[in-house]
């Protein structure tokens, strides 16, 4: 449990370890970069290059509402094409519960994109039909972001393709949808007092950042603008998820000029434990701060 300012903030974990080579995540990635930034090495990069990660939640509860954010990949989803996500059967209720949180409690879901190990837990199965996890909640997508993957669904299915992103949009965006529970939302909306998106577009069209402040502290919740902390040593490196690389490593290399050597806390999308901590410049590059 983290506080940003009296607001706190709980990190549920769906899963986390070595995900893949970092030279697939990141195509652009050297190894040669490591010898140079060896902070980077165990703790982030296991010995054989492949990038450790988490795929994990966070509730924050405010004096006015329990917010999630991003809801991982979630069980039963139809994921063939990756093997480890398809047809999942985990604990992440049982692990939220023991967070303090039941889905009931929940006012409002906010999804920083709408990637699929960032929706997943949306909906889940019942009698056969996808509907929301949290029954009392008002999920919160960017207009942009979900005319996107509107598009990309609707012109996919004319084709008769594959439906794109997993098909995470018909069963974790759209069952939301029709349960008349979504709000498409500006990309600088704000969700009360305190709490406000920006705009970060790049990994997807219509990602946003969640800025959180009280009491003179300030968090951010950054989605996938960032996946690793082999990033902080070169901003550069977009992932091969990203919809526009040149964009993603223009709007982290922002981020990071704005917060670093500050005291705002980012919370990551991916970064393996504790996921969230202050940034701090490194030569020409960043890093973790204490």
């Amino acid at each position: 449990m983290q506080l940003i300012g009296d607001i706190p903030v709980a990190r549920v974990v769906e899963a986390e370890g070595a995900f893949a080579a970092v030279d697939f995540l990141l195509p652009a990635f050297s190894p040669e970069m490591l010898e140079k930034h060896s902070w980077l090495k165990t703790a982030y990069v296991t010995h054989d290059n492949k990038v450790l990660m988490s795929f994990h939640s966070y509730v924050l509860r405010t004096p006015d509402h329990s917010i999630f954010v991003d809801g991982c990949v979630g069980n039963d989803k139809e994921r063939p094409l990756r093997p480890v996500w398809h047809r999942q059967q985990g604990d992440f209720l049982a692990r939220l519960a023991a967070a303090g949180v039941q889905p009931e409690e929940i006012d409002i879901v906010f999804c920083t994109h709408l990637h699929a190990d960032h929706v997943g837990w949306n909906t889940q199965l019942r009698n056969g039909r996808w509907v929301p996890t949290f029954p009392n909640a008002r999920y919160l997508f960017s207009k942009v972001e979900y005319q996107h993957w509107e598009r990309e669904h609707r012109a996919a299915l004319a084709r008769g393709e594959p439906a794109p992103n997993h098909g995470s949009f018909a069963d974790s965006v759209l069952p939301v949808m029709e349960a008349k529970q979504a709000d498409l939302v500006a990309g600088d909306h704000e969700i009360e007092s305190g709490l406000h998106l920006e705009p970060a577009p790049g990994h997807t069209p219509g990602g946003c950042l969640l800025h959180v402040r009280n009491r003179g502290a300030h968090g951010i919740f950054s989605g996938d603008v960032i996946h690793t902390p082999v990033q902080l040593a070169d901003p550069g490196l977009s992932s091969r998820f990203c919809s526009d690389p040149v964009l993603s490593s223009k709007t982290r290399t922002k981020l990071l000029e704005r917060i670093a050597d500050t005291p705002s806390v980012l919370f990551t999308g991916h970064f393996p434990a504790p996921s969230a901590s202050r940034i701090v410049r490194l030569g020409h590059s960043f890093s973790i701060g204490s």
